[in-house]
C-alpha cells in the first residue's frame, strides 16, 4: 500500500486538513491502495484538530473531528512513499535528520512540479477564520492538482 504523509508544524490544522481532504477525494473516486496520514514537527501528541479547521472542513463534507495530532516519528517517515510538507522549513527539518529521504520529501504546494517561492502553504494558526478558509482552499486546490497524478499511479 502506498503511504502518503502530510507534515506541518503542530498537526492540528494544515496537515490534518490535507489528510482529511485527500482521504475524502480518494474515497469519492472509489479507489483504494493508499494510506494517508499526517504529523507535525512541533511534537504535539494526541491533540484534536483546531475547532476552526474542523468547522471549515465539515463545511466541505470533510470530517476531521476524530483527528489526533502525532509528533514527527522517524520510523513513520521512513515507511512513507511520499512526504508532503506545508513549508520549506518542514522539509528542511526532515532532511536535516533523514537526508536519505530526499527523493520522497516535497512541498505540498508544488509536488509533482518544481518548487517556487510560492510553494509554501501559510499557517493560519493565530489568525482569524478567513485565514483558515484560505488555508483550506489552498490545500484543497493543491490536492485537486495532485489527484490525477496519484490516480494515474494506481490505474
Amino acid at each position: 500500500m502506498y503511504h502518503i504523509i502530510f507534515v506541518c508544524t503542530g498537526n492540528i490544522c494544515r496537515s490534518a486538513m490535507a489528510e482529511g481532504i485527500l482521504k475524502s477525494r480518494w474515497a469519492a473516486c472509489g479507489r483504494e491502495g493508499i494510506n494517508v496520514s499526517s504529523t507535525g514537527i512541533h511534537g504535539l501528541d494526541n491533540q484534536p484538530a483546531s475547532t476552526t479547521a474542523i468547522k471549515i472542513s465539515k463545511e466541505h463534507d470533510v470530517d476531521i473531528s476524530q483527528h489526533r495530532s502525532r509528533p514527527l516519528n522517524f520510523e513513520h517517515l521512513n515507511g512513507a512513499d511520499l512526504i508532503l510538507c506545508m513549508e520549506k522549513m518542514h522539509k528542511d527539518f526532515i532532511l536535516l535528520f533523514l537526508p536519505h529521504l530526499a527523493d520522497k520529501v516535497f512541498l505540498a504546494g508544488a509536488w509533482p512540479d518544481k518548487e517556487t517561492s510560492k510553494s509554501n502553504i501559510k499557517d493560519p494558526m493565530g489568525g482569524v477564520e478567513k485565514d483558515f478558509r484560505q488555508a483550506y482552499d489552498t490545500i484543497a486546490s493543491h490536492i485537486d492538482r495532485m489527484l490525477p497524478f496519484l490516480l494515474a499511479k494506481f490505474s
